[in-house]
């Protein structure tokens, strides 16, 4: 008989699926029937009923900030440095196709080899989640022994002379009351007894029908979950769940708790005791009891513990419970590996005087080593470093460890295009190349797609033992997969001799930092970030450079139009300039070191270019400027430059007593030289001013982007535009500004910060449920804050407007405009009602009555601050009891909003203003949207 899990085990976790994937298939189908997963068919069920879904793992029991790796990781991750676990356990399972950018280490240091903060407890993460009361289980078939009680709900289907389908619920007294036939006690029968008395009860009693009964939605029971559970506490669960359902819901076992001695106590006695390791290891769920209302779940802390590491299957710290001997913990941990080296297992303890002691260990022989709590077991591995060998990496068809002999060339790895996955970036290949005394690493970058086109043998690199080649797709990633390379050329490094790696920076297609080969210029900078981009700034590529002996950075420009063959020295960095972007960004931290270089006798290498150009600021100052240069360095002139002079000030001093500032005009014409923190202002011609011009749409007679003339007035353009037409709403205009949208937007942000913080700081505990739907309904508002955009309305009287009054003009801006709907016939209600939607307007209507046409209020509806927002986009808000006045009438294209009453919400101050804008946002977007925009 199949008892089925309370928790579905739908979306396990990577951890999860890991350790099982480990089980043998016998063993797999005996925890896939327990928990509810279709291994192969989970259509075998006892005599019962299946109902409506159940909730997922997921849905149940959230994660333990279990991190999983994408796709492009585990394709990265060959490339990443070897932790010290990776290390010791290259050998025990060797991969032809893993990545690697550092070399092996010749020896490591004892204590790091034997530490075992990398291994994990065994058999925690299994059930690692975030504690949740759930619901029943109602998707599964409830065996035929199922013990009915109060809560139960039994499906009754009557057939025959008379159809009828009933749905009971058994009730505290443990009856069922059944139309036509009265109260039915079930309370401590089985279900099979209950079908089969209770459809010969029928059949007796209403003469010419027949019965189908089956089982509903099923009791939940409440049981205590004690002791080391992640979450000690009282859990609501199935009646079908087991003792390691219940843990599920708790969150699974603290760090601390025992997996091996779980007892299960019922009226005061334990009742049940669970090892979870025969469930982990052995599949063996005999001692995964089913549980009863008010059962206790009680977790002991955890006892001994022995951490096994390397050569194993499962590296892990478990806890014993039975096992005396070195052997026995290797078996816990899936024994030996064919690559382990049986004769020499390293056992480290701690001694009684506190000193580390190490035990070698044969497990070849027959004498049993014992176990104390706290060892750890260390399985080496019979592998040693591969020699004479190349290493194959990246983006390639066949990655991994190649024979090497003498004279091997990189055409003998990579021979054409097949050799490559699709898109490879054959412009830069690099090697890497081990020092056989120091270990220190020397990269070299070859031009590969040059020999296989033209066959240029200097691009076909010679090979060495222990080289490393890296191929690289044309994807942004390079720069991250190469930082572990990056990392050692820096680390190898002294301060006599700084570390071979050149930076590129700016408009480039991978900018990054990149090893540095020998004679490398900037065309191999460039080759490696993959080039630069279609509106890189050629001509004025900046170059800064250490001073090894000043330690002061210098700088030059170069122009890689012409020329890309600036050879390069190690630490330079290269900025190159987008034609369309700002370059204050780019250059921050160059001008910040810049200056804070300054000294006596040495004047910050800074410039300063201000007023009517494309970038003005600050740049780096270079022996030989001009006007002229740093006029384009700052990305030319504006269509409103003044072309004829500029003015150039000069900061002078002699270095001993005086400084002064002095002013010049500069023709722009002529080639002045400059001098560093010269400052050069671009005039503006006189009276220059940008186009300017107004959006007007909808029901204008001519519509369209008009250009504003300097102060004109929102009536002047709609006389331009010829005015309104006959179907114009102008009651209903729509007038917005560019301004107006950025503070609206700004407050929606902050507002959405805000809410979140409130939010967070709701009890998420609380046993109310509908306390506690607060935080679910706030995270939807917050979420739909987050993905509403400003309008920027601005509410005018538009009618009023055009008749002439003056004082209700409106002097324009850049930017703005105005969408004139049409005759507009209806009156729409929003929020807390049970059906908001648009009516029919009629004047001999009220407020009350277009709520009752829209199904009446909500309970949860704040009938006393009722609003309407009239059709030109003001405010007011009616009284509850004088919905009848004059000033409470509504017109055509008025919006009756309902809010919501705050108490529902926690207290939660900022849902009104939050509602509010959703609903005011919503009505001038629904105007907009109904408006022939073009």
């Amino acid at each position: 008989m199949t008892m089925a899990s309370a928790v579905s085990a739908a979306n396990p976790t990577p951890e999860q699926i890991e350790m099982f994937s480990k089980l043998p298939r016998a063993q797999q189908e005996a925890l896939a029937k327990q928990y509810g997963v279709d291994l192969s068919s989970l259509t075998q069920g006892s005599a019962g009923s299946t109902v409506a879904p159940s909730p997922t793992l997921n849905e149940l029991v959230g994660e333990r900030g279990t991190t999983r790796r994408s796709d492009a990781e585990l394709d990265n991750s060959m490339m990443t440095t070897q932790t010290d676990a990776e290390t010791e356990n290259r050998d025990a399972q060797p991969n032809e196709t893993e990545e690697s950018t550092n070399s092996e280490k010749v020896t490591n240091d004892f204590f790091k080899q034997q530490k075992s903060d990398d291994l994990k407890p065994f058999g925690y993460q299994l059930f690692a989640g975030e504690p949740s009361t759930f619901a029943p289980v109602s998707d599964v078939p409830v065996p035929s022994e199922y013990v009915l009680g109060p809560g139960d709900t039994l499906r009754i289907q009557i057939y025959g002379k008379e159809s009828q389908d009933y749905s009971l619920t058994v009730n505290r007294q443990g009856d069922i009351e059944i139309p036509k036939l009265g109260p039915y006690s079930v309370v401590g029968h089985t279900f099979a007894n209950v079908r089969e008395e209770l459809s010969a009860e029928i059949s007796n009693r209403i003469i010419g029908v027949r019965s189908n009964i089956t089982m509903g939605e099923l009791r939940s029971i409440r049981v205590f979950v004690l002791g080391e559970a992640y979450k000690p506490a009282s859990y609501t669960i199935s009646s079908l769940s087991t003792v390691t359902q219940a843990i599920f819901a708790a969150g699974g076992v603290n760090d601390i708790g025992s997996l091996r001695n779980i007892e299960v106590k019922r009226n005061g006695n334990v009742v049940a005791n669970l090892d979870l390791y025969d469930l982990l290891l052995k599949g063996d769920t005999s001692g995964d009891v089913s549980l009863i209302a008010g059962d206790v779940v009680f977790i002991p802390t955890k006892g001994k513990s022995v951490s096994v590491k390397g050569a194993v299957p499962r590296p892990a710290i478990y806890e014993l419970d039975g096992e005396e001997t070195v052997r026995d913990v290797v078996k816990l941990a899936g024994g030996l590996l064919p690559n382990a080296y049986s004769s020499i297992v390293k056992l480290q303890r701690i001694t009684a005087k506190g000193l580390s002691q190490v035990i070698n260990v044969n497990l070849n022989n027959n004498k049993e080593n014992k176990i104390q709590n706290g060892d750890i077991v260390a399985v080496s591995s019979t592998l040693d470093a591969l020699e004479n060998s190349v290493t194959l990496l990246g983006h390639v068809a066949r990655p991994g460890v190649y024979g090497w002999q003498e004279g091997m060339r990189l055409s003998s790895l990579l021979r054409d295009i097949h050799d490559f996955k699709t898109q490879p970036d054959l412009n830069y290949v690099l090697v890497t190349r081990e020092d056989p005394l120091t270990g220190a690493i020397t990269a070299y970058d070859v031009n590969y797609s040059q020999y296989l086109t033209q066959q240029d043998s200097s691009q076909d690199l010679t090979l060495s033992a222990k080289d490393t080649v890296y191929v690289f797709s044309r994807k942004p990633e390079r720069a991250e997969r190469l930082q572990p390379v990056i990392s050692q050329l820096k680390e190898q490094t002294s301060l006599a001799e700084p570390p071979k790696v050149v930076t590129v920076k700016g408009a480039v297609r991978n900018p990054g930092t990149y090893p540095l080969s020998e004679n490398s210029t900037a065309s191999n900078a460039l080759r490696a970030a993959m080039g630069y981009t279609q509106d890189a700034e050629l001509n004025f590529v900046l170059v800064a450079r250490l001073n090894q002996e000043t330690f002061k950075t210098e700088l030059k420009y170069i122009d890689i139009s012409t020329t890309n063959s600036e050879k390069l020295h190690p630490l330079d960095r290269l900025y190159v300039f987008d034609k369309d972007n700002p370059r204050d960004e780019l250059i921050e931290d160059l001008v910040d070191e810049l200056a804070q270089q300054s000294a006596k006798g040495f004047t910050q290498q800074l410039i300063t270019i201000s007023g009517d150009v494309r970038f003005p600021g600050i740049y780096p100052f270079v022996e030989g400027m001009t006007q002229q240069t740093l006029i384009a360095l700052a990305g030319g002139l504006n269509d409103s430059s003044y072309m004829l002079d500029a003015e150039l000030t000069r900061f002078e001093t002699n270095d001993t007593s005086t400084a002064a500032l002095t002013h010049q005009r500069v023709s722009l014409s002529d080639e002045v030289k400059l001098q560093p923190l010269d400052s050069l202002l671009i005039k503006r011609i006189p009276e220059w001013r940008e186009r300017r011009t107004i959006k007007l749409a909808g029901e204008v007679k001519f519509p369209g982007t008009y250009v504003l003339q300097e102060g004109e007035t929102l009536s002047s353009v709609i006389h331009r535009a010829g005015g309104l037409t006959e179907l114009a709403f102008a009651d209903g205009a729509i007038f917005t500004r560019e301004s107006l949208k950025i503070r609206e937007q700004e407050q929606i942000e902050r507002l959405s910060k805000e809410l979140e913080n409130e939010i967070a700081s709701l009890s998420v505990d609380k046993s109310d449920d509908v306390q506690s739907l607060s935080a679910t309904e706030a995270n939807r508002l917050k979420d739909r804050l987050a993905t509403t955009d400003a309008v920027g309305r601005l509410v005018i009287d538009l009618p009023a407007l055009i008749a002439g009054e003056e004082s209700l003009d409106l002097a324009l801006n850049a930017g703005d405009a105005l969408y004139v709907p049409k005759i507009s016939q209806s009156v729409t209600v929003l929020g807390e009602v049970q059906y908001p939607t648009s009516h029919i307007y009629d004047p001999n209507v009220d407020i009350s009555d277009y709520l009752s046409r829209s199904g009446g209020l909500k309970a949860r509806a704040d009938d006393s601050r009722v609003y309407v927002v009239r059709a030109n986009g003001s405010v007011y808000q009616p009284s509850t009891f004088n919905w009848y006045s004059l000033e409470s009438r509504l017109a055509p294209g008025d919006t009756i909003v309902v809010p919501l009453d705050t108490e529902y919400r926690d207290s939660l101050s900022l849902w009104s203003t939050a509602t509010g804008i959703l609903y005011n946002t919503a009505i001038a977007v629904a105007a907009l949207n109904g408006i022939n925009t073009f």
